[in-house]
């Protein structure tokens, strides 16, 4: 992933409010919990781990991180 100097040419990025990324969070992980309740030779994996990317994702923004 590219750095924010690189994508938008400054390190002055302004920084996801903390409701909007939190209310993100709160339906990815519920989400995921619901995918994990599923046996584990029904789950699909490929979904589990693109939440939990998206799950890291929306945490970086909201802690103002450099996204990897």
């Amino acid at each position: 992933m590219r750095t924010n100097l690189e994508l938008y040419g400054t390190t002055d990025v302004p920084v996801i409010p903390k409701e909007v990324a939190n209310e993100r969070l709160e339906l990815l992980k519920s989400n995921l919990s619901g995918l994990l309740c599923v046996h584990y030779m029904d789950q699909d994996n490929d979904l589990i781990n693109a939440v939990q990317k998206a799950i890291k994702h929306w945490e970086q923004l909201r802690d103002g991180e450099e996204l990897e």
